[in-house]
């Protein structure tokens, strides 16, 4: 009763688990737009001022370059992430040519059934396709039912809250893109508001007002020539990077966009790398979790080729990376299995098979020569003995 009871208990926290993860996707989408929101309003009204300089034209140019950097990365992030919420992920679609040749198969597959036959494998177009029993439909390749959406996603790779849905075939380029342009803008984030946090740049306006306040009152009292030295000194310190006035809310909008920025850095870091893993030796999350002799192979033998047929090809290198529409090759059922590498696979495999079998029989025709010459020396023994007997015999 205890197992039963826990078995109970661990299944009601995953069906409840999958209605939070189901209604509270848009939850989770606000709160990562509202996040990557308030760091870009930050950077842009407090930390991207605060390091720019106009004193000389390098200055003026870093001014500009950076800006353009800046905007091209925060419309990289929107785009990528609105077009991943957006962009179904894609669900089988069958005509009508398909739909009788599964429905023979599945007629076929319901009397092996019954004559208790565990095979559940659909033969359409020379491709194998499998059968879904809680969609009660075929699925191609790489299609998996997903327990939250409660829909078959051809190339799944996982259900994602911070999208609200399925990253599959069609939005996986979107999603990888998202976390690339997300990662690099917080780095480009941390690069910026790490000398304001560290450098005593932050100071309160309050402080700074009562200081222009005394200087004021002191230069008024001053002689002529210590007026025009103060003067002096005022205009080569306000040439001098990060000379900003910061209110309280300013300081405390820094430091949560910067601690934000570290933690983005360090999660999306390592999740976008393991991404980044898996297009280039061309899997998904869900294949890469299966027995390595039992996870099919999709590669095509080339990182450069992998990360082409998920990211796009174009005229230079960084085609694939430019935030724009792209739908991928193909209809997402069709997936070529890198043969090659099976093949060799089964090869080797046949041949330790092949060498284990010829050592097991030159042990084999070892022994049996061992037992021949142990039987010949029995034979020899008996002649000797019969000899002497005989001769016994003969001489009585």
């Amino acid at each position: 009763m205890s197992k039963l009871n826990i078995k109970g208990i661990v299944k009601r926290c995953d069906d409840y688990g999958k209605l939070v993860n189901r209604y509270c996707g848009p939850v989770f989408v606000g709160f990562a737009t509202s996040l990557i929101t308030l760091i870009a309003i930050t950077y842009f009204t407090i930390i991207f001022p605060a390091t720019s300089d106009f004193s000389n034209l390098f200055f003026i140019f870093n001014f500009f370059c950076d800006l353009s950097i800046s905007l091209f990365l925060t419309y990289g992030i929107y785009f990528n992430y609105i077009k991943a919420i957006i962009t179904k992920p894609g669900y089988p679609i069958l005509n009508s040519t398909l739909i009788n040749n599964i429905n023979s198969n599945i007629n076929s597959i319901n009397n092996n059934n019954n004559n208790n036959n565990k095979d559940k494998t659909l033969i359409i177009d020379n491709v194998k396709w499998s059968y879904c029993k809680k969609c009660s439909k075929a699925k191609p390749p790489r299609c998996h039912h997903c327990s939250v959406c409660d829909k078959c996603v051809l190339k799944m790779d996982h259900h994602c809250p911070w999208i609200g849905g399925c990253v599959g075939f069609y939005n996986y380029r979107y999603f990888f893109l998202f976390l690339s342009y997300l990662w690099v803008s917080v780095c480009y984030v941390l690069l910026h508001s790490l000398p304001l946090l560290f450098g005593g740049y932050l100071v309160s306006r309050s402080n700074n007002s009562s200081s222009s306040s005394s200087s004021s009152s002191s230069s008024s009292s001053s002689s002529s020539s210590s007026s025009s030295s103060s003067s002096s000194s005022s205009i080569s310190s306000s040439s001098i990077i990060y000379n900003k006035k910061y209110t309280e809310i300013d300081r405390l909008l820094v430091i949560i966009s910067s601690i934000g920025s570290f933690i983005t850095f360090v999660a999306v870091g390592s999740f976008g790398g393991f991404h980044a893993y898996l297009i280039a030796s061309g899997q998904t999350s869900i294949e890469n979790l299966l027995p390595p002799k039992k996870r099919p192979n999709y590669s095509l033998n080339s990182i450069k080729d992998n990360f082409q047929i998920v990211l796009g090809k174009g005229d230079y290198w960084f085609s694939g990376l430019l935030p724009k529409n792209y739908t991928p090759i193909g209809n997402g059922c069709d997936f070529k299995l890198n043969i090659s590498n099976e093949d060799n696979n089964n090869n080797n495999n046949n041949n330790n098979e092949n060498n284990e079998n010829n050592e097991n029989n030159e042990i084999d025709n070892h022994n049996n020569n061992n037992n021949e010459k142990e039987d010949n020396a029995n034979e020899n023994d008996n002649l000797i003995n019969y000899d002497t007997d005989e001769y016994n015999r003969h001489k009585k």
